[in-house]
């Protein structure tokens, strides 16, 4: 059974991020395989509780969480949230950087120790399933 990532990102980086998960959840792209979970749907609402309660319910059975780094990832509040939460239930979070981006590290990885990995997909592998 794979493990079950939560993916963190930017609403910037939506569209890539969808076709990292479908890679990963697709049985006939052998470089990716592991099950996702994240928030992919928009909301829309400014409504803070129903958006941390939205986080919470897609965290529910995952093992960890992997931040995709883009060129304004830095500024998300809701990065900053999803990877203190994933800290506080004991579970690792991973940070990769997406292919082609050179943003800033969201300091929210620097201050909890979070190594940035250059884009790969055996990377992202690895973090994924390690």
């Amino acid at each position: 059974m794979p493990n079950v990532c939560f993916f963190s990102f930017t609403e910037a980086d939506r569209e890539v991020v969808l076709t990292i998960k479908g890679r990963a959840v697709n049985p006939n792209y052998r470089n990716l395989n592991f099950r996702v979970k994240d928030l992919l749907k928009r909301w829309n609402t400014e409504d803070v509780g129903v958006i941390r309660q939205a986080i919470s319910k897609a965290m529910i059975g995952t093992s960890r969480t992997i931040v995709f780094v883009g060129e304004r990832t830095y500024r998300s509040r809701w990065v900053r949230e999803e990877v203190e939460k994933t800290l506080r239930n004991n579970k690792p979070v991973y940070a990769i950087r997406l292919n082609n981006t050179n943003g800033t590290k969201p300091k929210v990885l620097e201050e909890n120790e979070i190594h940035l990995y250059n884009w790969s997909e055996d990377r992202l592998q690895d973090i994924a399933t390690r």
